[in-house]
């Protein structure tokens, strides 16, 4: 098979590109499922549906790593990527859509991620211009969509509430009982709230705990960053962002301010576990201030 490795990036992959070297990077590739595996890398975490003809992903991490994934993929089966589908249009989760579209497969997400590669936004403080065309989803969908990879299983796409990004789906593979739910779940970090991509912490919090009502106790659930967990897990980062939320919300409505918040350090106790992520204690109280009703 041809490289699928291509001078044309995302624009956001770009911006990072220029700050690391992903010579290192290494997939490493995790069986969930009878059909569902998860590659682990640099960017978000990717899940690998096998078809019987063709192979689903979800997300795609930098394009650099593009050549990389597809010599993973082909290890676990041969089959062509067919089918990318993206949680939400952040770059370590596009960054590879043009690579695998000019070999064939088509991007799906959800409307407002079309809009948002499509126009250039700006992000976690840097002006990111529009993707190349070839990055950009051929089919999107408003609310949700239903793909089936086997003759008895399908992928559940559906848009959620406002969270991470004011576009972010859940794939949930019912016959598998595995869920990747993008970055509204940052496993034991802090999450990042673009909140100029429309995030929004109470979406992410009602988002989580509508995750846990749909799943069992068996379900694999695939997060945005971090290992894969499960329903207690997932139900116990629910309860914590909660908790985290009302701690500064009782600050701001006694009249602190961002900056006494910050100061006053409410979130002390976790910040060596949850804030050794790339989302700053700082960043995340402020999202938090921001966005809470």
């Amino acid at each position: 098979m041809k490289s699928i490795f291509s001078l044309i990036f995302s624009a956001f992959s770009l911006g990072l590109i220029a700050q690391r070297n992903f010579d290192g990077v290494q997939i490493e590739p995790v069986q969930v499922s009878e059909n569902v595996y998860v590659l682990f890398g640099s960017g978000g975490n990717i899940a690998l549906v096998a078809g019987e003809n063709q192979n689903y992903i979800i997300d795609d991490q930098f394009a650099p790593l593009s050549d990389k994934i597809n010599f993973t993929i082909q290890q676990i089966n041969p089959n062509p990527v067919a089918y990318v589908l993206n949680t939400h249009w952040h770059g370590d989760h596009t960054g590879g859509n043009a690579n695998f579209a000019m070999n064939g497969a088509t991007i799906i997400a959800h409307d407002r991620v079309y809009d948002r590669l499509k126009t250039g936004q700006q992000s976690a403080r840097r002006n990111i211009p529009p993707a190349a065309i070839e990055a950009l989803p051929t089919i999107s969908f408003s609310d949700q969509l239903k793909l089936r990879y086997r003759e008895d299983a399908e992928i559940h796409a559906f848009h959620v509430n406002d969270a991470h990004t004011d576009g972010d789906s859940f794939y949930y593979f019912v016959t598998e009982n595995v869920i990747h739910l993008g970055d509204n779940f940052f496993n034991e970090r802090y999450p990042y709230v673009d909140i100029s991509s429309g995030g929004d912490i109470d979406g992410m919090i009602s988002n989580l705990y509508m995750a846990a009502s749909m799943i069992d106790d068996e379900t694999v659930i695939i997060p945005g960053h971090g290992k894969v967990a499960n329903k207690r897990q997932l139900i116990d980062y629910a309860n914590l962002l909660d908790l985290f939320r009302e701690l500064v919300v009782e600050l701001r409505e006694e009249g602190k301010s961002i900056e006494e918040i910050i100061e006053i350090r409410p979130l002390a106790e976790w910040d060596d576990t949850y804030g050794s992520g790339f989302i700053a204690p700082e960043a995340f109280l402020r999202a938090i201030f921001e966005t809470a009703d």
